[in-house]
């Protein structure tokens, strides 16, 4: 099946969250550039995928040391486009330049050959080709990255539909990569809109797909990927509980409750967003919560003591308010916050709603904005039922000291990842990934290295 020679080229427009200022309007790929982007992703695949490991680690250094270099300047640019506070934006450069490291020093172990015991065979992992990547705003860096970095080492090449409000930052990747050495063709931008999302999965040289994005999006194009007889990865939406018992310490859980909810402008899958704490301190714990949130400074994203910035987009804003306005018309207590700041940019306070039923439409949805829900429980048992009581399943965090219950916790909760007295976040060493709605397969770690791979076996008789 051919690309289809009708995409007109799309017209993006960036804006600054915090003033509201154009930024920048580009103009997106025609059919033609399509064409040829998918054309040299095929070309580079079958070179690179022969390029010894040596050579391909070797890159992923490189790519490293030019993320530490430039952590600055990308973490502006960052900033600038999507609106998190500055200091946040560059840890996430050095996050993907540890990524890097990472894979380049133990990705060729991950990607080693596996014997099969008493047989005289093996398992080898072998690039699959080009990869569609659709990637998303929220973190525009650390998201590609920790995509691509295992994905090349493995010999894939990838084409990256990344968000239309963060193309510059798209732009920059594309030039990092070249950058760091590896070969024309290796990492590509396709600056197109969902609509022409179908063609390019659909066509036969891109070989998988990978989302991270939004439940809905992504179903969709891994049913485009499923009708095509092609490999589909999902990170989507979450909803993580936040479970507090009473034998918690205390003030690390109130603590890393506010830093897991309100990072990256609390516009995170894997953040926090529904907190059940244990009725013996539930008051206590409201009241502390309410008070570290609402001392958090908002403000001007690039002045390095602003800890929250502007939401993403003004769309996303009213969305937010729309979804507190509705909660507290049913029922909801407002703690703090619930009204979008004055004057320009996306400003949002800090929000921490109490006293929803569980069935109420914002507790039952993502809300990708700074709001939290406070809620209480009697027994663990009803803590679980709770925690579960949701389409999603990627993150879930447990206060306990005692250890055997959290694990018992832990075993009983629906998520990818659960989080012991600590919060939830990723980690190039450790797989990451959910299941029910908030999607399947496997990124980062030795899990994530092989994700995206051909599992061959060979047998010798």
């Amino acid at each position: 099946m051919a690309l289809p020679t009708d995409i007109q080229p799309a017209v993006f427009q960036s804006h600054n969250p915090a003033t509201g200022a154009l930024i920048e309007a580009s103009t997106g790929h025609d059919s033609a550039e399509i064409e040829a982007r998918v054309a040299q992703s095929h070309a580079t695949w079958k070179t690179w995928s022969r390029t010894p490991m040596a050579e391909r680690s070797a890159m992923l250094h490189r790519l490293g040391d030019l993320l530490e270099q430039r952590a600055e300047t990308y973490g502006r640019l960052i900033t600038t486009e999507m609106g998190k506070p500055i200091g946040e934006a560059i840890a996430e450069v050095k996050k993907a330049a540890l990524g890097a490291r990472h894979f380049a020093d133990q990705g060729p172990a991950y990607l080693a050959p596996v014997p099969i015991e008493g047989m005289n065979a093996r398992v080898v992992y072998e690039s699959l080709g080009p990869v569609f990547a659709v990637m998303p705003w929220n973190l525009p860096f650390w998201q590609v990255l920790r995509f691509f970095i295992p994905t090349a080492l493995a010999g894939n090449t990838v084409l990256v539909k990344h968000a239309e409000t963060v193309q510059g930052c798209a732009r920059a990747l594309e030039q990092l990569v070249l950058d760091a050495g590896a070969p024309p063709g290796l990492y590509l931008n396709l600056a197109i809109r969902r609509g022409a999302v179908a063609a390019v999965v659909a066509d036969p040289r891109v070989r998988s797909v990978t989302v991270t994005g939004s439940t809905q999006a992504g179903r969709a194009v891994a049913a485009e990927a499923g009708a095509h007889g092609k490999k589909a990865v999902l990170e989507l939406g979450g909803s993580d509980p936040f479970i507090v018992c009473e034998d918690a310490d205390f003030e690390r859980a109130v603590q890393l409750a506010v830093t897991s909810r309100f990072s990256n402008n609390a516009q995170s899958c894997i953040a926090a967003k529904r907190f059940f704490i244990h009725e013996a301190i539930a008051e206590k714990f409201q009241a502390a919560f309410v008070a570290r949130a609402s001392a958090l400074r908002m403000g001007d994203p690039l002045q390095p003591d602003t800890q929250l910035g502007p939401l993403a987009r003004a769309d996303l804003r009213e969305s937010v308010h729309a979804q507190v306005q509705a909660a507290l018309a049913q029922g909801g207590t407002l703690l703090c916050g619930g009204q979008p700041g004055e004057g320009p940019g996306n400003f949002y306070p800090p929000t921490v709603i109490a006293g929803l039923s569980h069935d109420a439409p914002i507790v039952q949805e993502e809300i990708f904005g700074p709001v939290a829900l406070l809620f209480t429980f009697r027994t663990d048992e009803e803590a679980i039922a709770l925690a579960n009581a949701t389409e999603f399943g990627l993150g879930a965090t447990i206060w306990s000291r005692d250890l055997e219950r959290a694990h018992k916790l832990a075993s009983a909760v629906e998520a990818g990842a659960v989080f012991i007295n600590d919060f939830v976040r990723s980690d190039p060493r450790a797989s990451f990934g959910g299941v029910k709605g908030s999607g399947f397969g496997r990124e980062l770690g030795a899990l994530g290295a092989r994700e995206l791979t051909n599992a061959k076996l060979v047998f010798v008789g």
